[in-house]
């Protein structure tokens, strides 16, 4: 296909470069407002190290219009940022991703490739937005790097549980209970990585896969996790990041969870395998508590998943066994005051459709916009109960609600293995 990203030779000396014991790497799409505070972060990260150590700065641009690039060296100095090639294709930018970048998964690529070609000790890559809003996630990141003895370190990011819920209400318990790793994050742009994982994640066809474009983030966690590396996180101040263009809901849960459904068909012998969940390695405390609530409208939260139940009854019940349509149709009419989504009807129907995704029982997108609904409904269900709750009762309820994912995980199992035990309401019909 066409190339719409760089692909122009990168800034670096004729020579081959000295290794660097840290590689810093950045992907940039359209971030010239940024620019400048970006190269502050980076300038004030790696001034801080020791002045024996070698660091080399590399940034991965998928195709700026808006001279992101140049700020960039101005902002950095241009003597010391290498631009590493790569190429966008043209679907990376019609259907953006969640996230923001397109081409994502081929930036980072670039950017590993070449640090480990580099001989970097360690990888630190960081997301522009995460950059532009100040060093923290940085700083932590570059001293984990070097101080904890981990293979893939991200961030633990001090935020309000219902800023970025559909990470706390889904992503994080579905992760956690599949591998058994307590990432708080596991889909964050920032991570810091070993030559370990470099040497054991370049050579997979993903990074060149539609898919891999919008889940990069998950699979190398997720593969970090089934592989048997060792796991890391890090504290990270509160930040206000730089605003993206919004995605709408439907499209983000179709994006996020599908790539995750997919990739649990691609990993079953190891999240089969696994009960529980276990801590991973940590370095420094929380600094700060998190800004408080968004704005959440749980009548407006009510009002739309109950419009789904309307609209989309027929299609969960291809999904969703008897018993669970009964319990949502009760929500449907329930007061506000009783509106309450029990963690184990969450947990259910989430694997539900994650083996309604498995056997294709509609078509994989319909089903997967279809759960943005009854995801508001748990969100107007938890918003209730955390909104006013200080930081510490709403991280305990989200650890509540990780334990019944863990505890629900034979139900996914069992029908894993035994699929004829799939047996959806309009089935029984």
């Amino acid at each position: 296909m066409a190339s719409t990203g760089s692909s122009s030779s990168p800034a670096r000396p004729e020579a081959d470069p000295a290794p660097a014991d840290l590689a810093v790497g950045l992907v940039t799409y359209n971030h010239a407002r940024a620019a400048e505070a970006i190269g502050q972060t980076v300038r004030t990260v790696l001034s801080a190290r020791p002045a024996a150590s070698a660091h080399r700065i590399l940034v991965a641009d998928a195709g700026s219009q808006d001279g992101t690039l140049e700020r960039l060296r101005g902002a950095i100095g241009g003597g010391e940022l290498v631009e590493v090639p790569f190429t966008a294709q043209t679907g990376d930018v019609l259907d953006l991703p969640y996230h923001g970048m397109p081409g994502r998964a081929r930036a980072l690529r670039a950017i590993l490739r070449e640090a480990a070609d580099g001989g970097a000790q360690a990888c630190v890559v960081l997301d522009a937005a995460t950059a532009a809003a100040g060093p923290a996630a940085a700083e932590a990141l570059c001293r984990a790097a070097t101080e904890l003895e981990a293979d893939f370190i991200t961030p633990r990011y001090a935020r309000h549980p219902l800023s970025g819920a559909l990470i706390h209400g889904v992503v994080y318990p579905l992760f956690r209970a599949l591998y058994g790793a307590r990432i708080r994050y596991p889909a964050a742009s920032d991570f810091a990585c070993s030559p370990r994982l470099l040497q054991a994640t370049l050579a997979d066809p993903i990074w060149e896969t539609e898919r891999g474009q919008s889940g990069i983030d998950l699979w190398l966690s997720a593969t970090a996790a089934a592989g048997g590396f060792r796991l890391g996180q890090v504290p990270v101040e509160p930040m206000a990041r730089e605003e993206r263009d919004a995605v709408d809901l439907a499209t983000t849960v179709r994006q996020i969870l599908g790539f995750l459904f997919t990739d649990m068909e691609r990993r079953v012998p190891a999240w089969q395998r696994v009960r529980g969940s276990r801590g991973v390695a940590s370095l420094g405390e929380p600094t700060g508590a998190p800004a408080g609530p968004p704005d959440v409208h749980v009548a407006q939260l009510v009002d739309s998943f109950r419009f789904g139940w309307r609209e989309l009854q027929d299609v969960w019940a291809e999904v969703l066994p008897p018993l669970a349509i009964l319990q949502w149709r009760r929500l449907a009419s329930a007061r506000p005051d009783g509106f309450r989504v029990e963690d184990a009807l969450w947990a259910r129907t989430v694997y539900d459709f994650a083996m309604g995704h498995r056997l294709r029982v509609i078509a994989r997108d319909h089903l997967l916009q279809s759960l943005a609904p009854l995801y508001l409904a748990w969100l107007a269900s938890f918003a209730g109960e955390v909104r006013q709750a200080p930081a510490a009762a709403g991280e305990e309820r989200i650890e509540r609600l990780c334990l019944a994912f863990e505890t629900e995980k034979p139900y996914l199992i069992s029908l894993w293995r035994w699929p004829e035990r799939f047996r959806p309401a309009k089935i029984r019909r």
